[in-house]
């Protein structure tokens, strides 16, 4: 039998190398770089003083499995709520033959959180979530996609495909996309055109932005809770992304200067740009797509995607948006029947900036 200890920074070495292990499959020590986001993420993030630690499991005096929770604050029908975010449950099953994974679940689910979640969930996760109690928030498991340059983004999927004769018709591709694509957005077809509109959409800094979010605000019974700090330190570290692109955040207006919403995003040239976050005052969440569109356009998107919004499906729709079930990435649970089905029912505010999915776990330049 092994045993649930609390994540201290002595531990950090180990957890790097098991993250190495099971998600990159590479042995052997994690270097400097890794080590130093798990003591940010963990040991630094600005909620640290909630009260909800990460896990370690033990098995014989080694960490063979792994847990990591970064607090989050959120608003609830109107009262304050602490939510748990899980990231990086992983078990070597190599060392332990044991159910690590269940062990450090139950213990999480166990804490004083109001609302556990994940948005990055893998299918092992997911089938441990939900073998612990938890549910799969199906809706906010769609992603919504808005292409923009056709021959760009068929090009772009082709070199990603497995065999290696449409990798190669992909790079053959390359040269003439951008024509193609040019001579496409010629044509009087809106999906094809360059998008139009009167708002004006400007770079703004985390201050500004948080300004705007917090004078247009969610009308979701579930909604995050920003205060400037930690937003700054939120987008800050989500920036560091970079094999994601360049992050993007943008206050949209209206021609009188009143905020119509906002958008943060990952841009890409010549790729798919991934939308974070998006926003919009009452009835003009169509207006705001279309300066997105606009300014995704402009610095070069193929296409841009993100997770969907329950409350805006039809506006992403109207707006030529195609929709894709990505997995059973979405995680939730509640001892809060009420809290439960606000999430499940899709009447939550929940972003890609307010789960897991911003953080830098992904990254292949790990070592």
């Amino acid at each position: 039998m092994g045993e649930i200890q609390q994540f201290e920074e002595a531990h950090i070495p180990e957890a790097a190398a098991l993250e190495l292990k099971m998600f990159h499959r590479r042995r052997g020590p994690a270097g400097p770089a890794l080590e130093a986001y798990f003591a940010e993420m963990f040991f630094r993030n600005p909620w640290r003083d909630c009260g909800l630690p990460s896990f370690v499991y033990l098995h014989r005096g080694r960490v063979v499995g792994f847990l990591g929770v970064v607090p989050r604050p959120m608003e609830f029908n109107g009262r304050k709520i602490l939510v748990g975010v899980a990231s990086q449950l992983m078990a070597d099953s190599e060392a332990y033959r044991g159910f690590a994974g269940f062990a450090l679940m139950k213990r999480f689910l166990e804490g004083p959180q109001e609302l556990s979640l994940t948005d990055g969930g893998t299918e092992a996760a997911c089938t441990i979530w939900t073998a612990s109690g938890a549910k799969v928030a199906r809706l906010y498991s769609l992603e919504w996609l808005r292409v923009l340059r056709p021959a760009r983004y068929l090009q772009g999927r082709l070199g990603q495909h497995p065999k290696a004769a449409l990798r190669a018709m992909a790079y053959g591709m390359f040269p003439g996309c951008w024509l193609a694509d040019a001579a496409l957005s010629k044509l009087p077809v809106r999906t094809l055109s360059p998008p139009v509109t009167e708002l004006r959409g400007a770079p703004a800094g985390a201050e500004e932005l948080l300004r705007c979010v917090q004078e247009i605000g969610w009308r979701d019974a579930l909604k995050p809770s920003y205060e400037s700090a930690s937003f700054q330190w939120l987008l800050g570290e989500a920036a560091g992304a970079r094999n994601r692109g360049a992050l993007r955040t943008v206050v949209v207006r209206e021609p009188s200067g009143t905020p119509a919403g906002w958008y943060v995003y990952y841009a890409k040239p010549g790729g798919v740009f991934t939308v974070l976050q998006i926003g919009a005052a009452a009835r003009r969440m169509d207006k705001v797509l279309l300066a997105l569109w606009r300014d995704a356009w402009e610095q070069g998107a193929a296409a841009v995607r993100g997770q969907v919004m329950p409350r805006h499906l039809l506006d992403f729709h109207l707006r030529d948006c195609s929709f894709d079930y990505v997995g059973n990435g979405v995680l939730a649970h509640s001892r809060d029947p009420q809290l439960m089905a606000c999430v499940l029912q899709g009447e939550a505010a929940l972003t890609r900036l307010d789960g897991e999915w911003w953080m830098r776990f992904a990254d292949t330049n790990w070592r």
